[in-house]
C-alpha cells in the first residue's frame, strides 16, 4: 500500500509538471503564431500576383485573427482489493493506472474579401496624399513613380487643336516601355514631388454679428471643421491658399489698418496636394516659378473649376522631346529588320513632342488592384514574355542627395546582371519570382502544379519582398473604403501659355 501509493504520487506529480511546463511555456508558440501569418499573407498577395500574371481571377482572403489555445487533464486509478490477493472470478486484480492528455493550438480565422466595402476600397485609386505620405516614409521616389502611376499625359498648352500625348505603363511592349521610362525618368530628374497644400474657401454668404448670437450655433459650426471669421474692408478671405512647405501665403492687397465691417465669413479649410518639381542646376528644361516646390507664387490659382490638385503653370522639355524621337527611330528600325513594315510605318508617322512647347502634366495613379496587375505584368515579362523578348524590369536606385540620372536603365534578360547606371545609382530588380524548386527561397507559393519562389539572393530579388510590404500596407490601407471608386487623376500641372 506505501510502496503503490508512493508510485502514485510520484507519477501524478511527473505528469503535472510535464503539463504545466508544455501549457505555461506559450511564449514560442506566440512567435511561431507571428511567423505563420507572416507567410499566409504575404503567400496570399504573391498567389494575386501569380494570378495576374497568368491573366486569371483574383481572390482575396485575409488573416483576420489567430487565438492560442492550451489544456490539459490527468487522471490515475488505484485498486486494492481487500480479503485475498489472488484474483478470483469476478474480482479484478491490483490496478495501478496513470494517463494525461495536453492540448493546445491556434483557432484563426480567414474570411473571404468579396464584400462591395471591400472592392470599394480595392478599386479605389491612390491619393496624392498617400504619395506624399510614402515619400516622407523614406520610400524610393522612382520605385513609388512606376508602382503608383499608371500613365503619364502630357498637353501643349494654348494648342487649338488640343495636343496630348499619353504614355502608359505597359512592360509587356518594349515600345511603350521605353517612352514611358524616359518620360518617367526625366521627370524624377527634374525632382517631381508632391506637396501638401491648405486651403480656405467661403462657405455660403458673409453674415453679421447678430446672425452669431447663439454660442451653440458656432460650436456647431466649430465641431463641423467650419470656422468663423471677421471680414475687414478691402480684404478677401474667400479662396486663399496657405502652404505649409515652409513660406507664408503672400498677404492679400488689403490696406494696412483695414477696419472691421462688422459681418462675418464661414469658412472651411481644406487639404489638397499638389505636384512640384526641385529642379537641379543646369537642367535643360524651363519651368515655371509657380511650379518648383515650396513656391508662393500669386499667378498659382487653385480653384474648384480647374479642379482638385491642379495648377496654373507649365515647363518645356526639349531634351525628352529629343529623347522619345530617338526611341521611336530605334524601334522602327529593329521593326523593319524584322519585317514588320506595317506596323513600323505606322509608328513612324506619330506625331514628336513639339522641343520648346509648354507643357501640362496629368499623372493617372494605380488602384490596389491595378498594382497587382502590374507586378503580375512584371512577372510575365519575365518568367513568359507573349510580344517582346524576355525582359527584367528593373528602376534607379541611389543617394537622395545625389541627382536623379534620366539615362535608363539597360534591357536586360538576366535578374543578376550587373545594375551600375551612373555614379552613385544603381539598377535594381523591380519584382521577380522564379519557376522550380523554392530552396533557400524567403517565400514560395504553389499554383496551378507550379511552385513560385522569390529568389534566395538578395541581388537577384531586388526590390521584390519590399514591394510585397508596400502592397500589403497599401492593400490594409484600402481595405475600409467607405465611398465609391473615384476618377483616377491624381493631379495636373499646367495652363494656356502665357
Amino acid at each position: 500500500m506505501g510502496s503503490l501509493g508512493r508510485i502514485l504520487c510520484t507519477g501524478l506529480a511527473a505528469l503535472a509538471l510535464s503539463s504545466c511546463s508544455i501549457v505555461d511555456n506559450f511564449s514560442g508558440r506566440a512567435v511561431n503564431y507571428n511567423l505563420v501569418a507572416e507567410q499566409a499573407q504575404q503567400q496570399a498577395l504573391r498567389l494575386n500576383i501569380v494570378r495576374a500574371s497568368l491573366n486569371r481571377p483574383m481572390q482575396f482572403t485575409t488573416l483576420s485573427s489567430i487565438t492560442g489555445t492550451a489544456s490539459e487533464t490527468g487522471n490515475s486509478t488505484l485498486s486494492l482489493p481487500f480479503g485475498h490477493h489472488r484474483p478470483t472470478a469476478g474480482v479484478s486484480p491490483d490496478i495501478l493506472g496513470l494517463s494525461g492528455t495536453v492540448s493546445g493550438g491556434p483557432t484563426f480565422t480567414v474570411p473571404v474579401l468579396d464584400t462591395q466595402e471591400f472592392y470599394e476600397g480595392e478599386l479605389k485609386p491612390l491619393t496624392g496624399q498617400e504619395y506624399r505620405f510614402f515619400l516622407d516614409e523614406g520610400i524610393t521616389p522612382s520605385v513609388l513613380f512606376y508602382m503608383f502611376v499608371d500613365s503619364i499625359e502630357l498637353s501643349v498648352a494654348g494648342s487649338k487643336p488640343a495636343k496630348t500625348f499619353v504614355f502608359h505603363s505597359s512592360v509587356g511592349d518594349d515600345f511603350d516601355l521605353a517612352r514611358y521610362e524616359a518620360v518617367a525618368d526625366y521627370l524624377l530628374s527634374l525632382g517631381l514631388g508632391v506637396e501638401e497644400m491648405r486651403r480656405s474657401t467661403a462657405v455660403g454668404p458673409e453674415i453679421t454679428a447678430a446672425q452669431l448670437k447663439d454660442i451653440r450655433d458656432i460650436a456647431q459650426l466649430t465641431n463641423a471643421g467650419l470656422k468663423i471669421e471677421p471680414v475687414r474692408a478691402g480684404e478677401r478671405r474667400a479662396a486663399t491658399d496657405e502652404e505649409i512647405s515652409g513660406a507664408p501665403a503672400k498677404p492679400t492687397k488689403a490696406p494696412v489698418e483695414a477696419k472691421a465691417t462688422g459681418r462675418y465669413q464661414i469658412e472651411k479649410n481644406t487639404t489638397t496636394y499638389r505636384p512640384c518639381f526641385s529642379p537641379q542646376r543646369g537642367a535643360a528644361a524651363v519651368i515655371d516659378p509657380s511650379l518648383v516646390c515650396g513656391s508662393n507664387d500669386a499667378t498659382d490659382t487653385n480653384t474648384e473649376q480647374t479642379g482638385n490638385l491642379s495648377r496654373m503653370g507649365g515647363f518645356t522639355a526639349p531634351d525628352l522631346a529629343n529623347e522619345l524621337d530617338k526611341i521611336r527611330a530605334t524601334y522602327v528600325a529593329t521593326l523593319q529588320q524584322k519585317g514588320q513594315t506595317a506596323i513600323a510605318a505606322q509608328i513612324a508617322t506619330l506625331p514628336s513632342l513639339p522641343p520648346g512647347g509648354k507643357l501640362q502634366l496629368r499623372l493617372y495613379m494605380r488602384s490596389p488592384e491595378a498594382i497587382l496587375h502590374y507586378l503580375g505584368s512584371v512577372v510575365a515579362r519575365y518568367l513568359y514574355p507573349t510580344f517582346d523578348a524576355r525582359r527584367v524590369i528593373r528602376v534607379k536606385i541611389g543617394e537622395p542627395y545625389l541627382p536623379y540620372p534620366a539615362t535608363p536603365c539597360p534591357s536586360v534578360d538576366d535578374p543578376s546582371a550587373p545594375g551600375d547606371v551612373a555614379p552613385g545609382y544603381r539598377c535594381e530588380n523591380l519584382f521577380v519570382l522564379s519557376l522550380g524548386d523554392a530552396g533557400a527561397s524567403p517565400l514560395s507559393v504553389d499554383y496551378n502544379g507550379k511552385t513560385y519562389s522569390v529568389p534566395a539572393d538578395d541581388h537577384i530579388n531586388g526590390r521584390t519582398m519590399r514591394m510585397l510590404d508596400l502592397v500589403k500596407q497599401i492593400v490594409a490601407l484600402h481595405t475600409s473604403a467607405k465611398e465609391l471608386p473615384a476618377s483616377n487623376v491624381l493631379n495636373i500641372i499646367g495652363g494656356p501659355a502665357p
